[in-house]
């Protein structure tokens, strides 16, 4: 049986809480309850690769964070 946000009263948390909860409850899962499916690791080894063949394309971190916020 699926678990509900209205059962446990999570749906009266605020977003920011829901979101602190999310955190706290993917922390509390061990190393080893995640394995990720074949086709994501393909996809990062894909992505990896396209990035260490081409350096030049992508941007740091902070350019993008200021282009994303909307900031010149």
């Amino acid at each position: 049986m699926p678990v509900t946000l209205e059962q446990h009263g999570l749906d009266k948390l605020s977003p920011a809480d829901r979101l602190e909860l999310v955190g706290r409850l993917w922390d509390s899962l061990d190393a080893e309850a995640f394995v990720p499916p074949d086709w994501h690791i393909r996809e990062l080894d894909k992505r990896r690769a396209a990035a260490e063949a081409d350096p030049s394309a992508g941007v740091p971190w902070e350019e993008f964070k200021a282009r994303w916020l909307g900031r010149p």
